[in-house]
C-alpha cells in the first residue's frame, strides 16, 4: 500500500507539469493569434496618425507662405518641418510642396483619383502591391511663384530626428524656402 502511494504522488506532479506545459502552449498560442489580427491594424493607425500629422504641417506651411506672400517683399518667416516617416519634397519647378508616405498600410483616399482636401491641398493614394503610397501635394500651379534656394529646382527632406527649419522669404516675385 505504500509503493501504491508513492507513485500516486509521482504520477501526480508528472500530470501538473504536464498541465503547466500544456497551458502555456495554449495561452502563446492565443496571443500569438491575437497578435496576427491586432499588428496590421496598429500599423494602419500609426500611417493615419502621420499622414494625418502631415496634412496638418501642410496646412500650416500653406498659411505661412500665404501669410509670407501677402505681407509684400521683404517679409521673412522661420517654420520648423518635422519629418517622422515619409518624405517631403519641395518642388520649385512645378510650384509644389509634396509630402509622400510609401508603402502605407492605410487607404487614405480613393485609390488612384487624386481628391482635394482644403484648399490648395490634394492626396493621392496608389496600390503597390500589398501597401499603398500617399500623397499630400500643396500646389500652388500659376498663383505664386515657390523657389528653392533661390532656384526652380528640387529639394527632398526625409526623415530625421530633428526638425528641419526653413526660411520662408517673400523675394518680390517669387517665394524663396532655404533651409536654415
Amino acid at each position: 500500500m505504500n509503493i501504491t502511494f508513492v507513485k500516486n504522488i509521482k504520477n501526480k506532479k508528472a500530470q501538473v507539469w504536464i498541465e503547466t506545459v500544456l497551458y502555456l502552449l495554449i495561452g502563446l498560442a492565443i496571443i500569438g493569434a491575437v497578435l496576427a489580427f491586432v499588428r496590421p491594424k496598429i500599423a494602419e493607425i500609426q500611417d493615419k496618425i502621420v499622414i494625418d500629422q502631415s496634412l496638418e504641417l501642410l496646412k500650416n506651411l500653406d498659411d505661412e507662405i500665404t501669410q509670407v506672400w501677402n505681407n509684400g517683399e521683404g517679409n521673412k518667416q522661420i517654420e520648423e518641418v518635422e519629418i517622422n516617416k515619409g518624405e517631403i519634397k519641395i518642388d520649385a519647378l512645378k510650384n509644389e510642396i509634396v509630402y509622400t508616405l510609401k508603402d502605407s498600410k492605410v487607404v487614405y483616399s480613393q485609390l488612384g483619383t487624386p481628391a482635394n482636401l482644403t484648399g490648395n491641398i490634394q492626396v493621392l493614394t496608389e496600390k503597390k502591391g500589398s501597401s499603398q503610397d500617399v500623397s499630400l501635394r500643396l500646389k500652388y500651379g500659376n498663383n505664386l511663384n515657390l523657389l528653392y534656394q533661390n532656384e526652380d529646382g528640387e529639394k527632398i527632406f526625409t526623415k530625421s530626428p530633428t526638425a528641419y527649419k526653413w526660411s520662408i522669404q517673400n523675394n518680390g516675385s517669387a517665394i524663396n524656402i532655404n533651409e536654415v
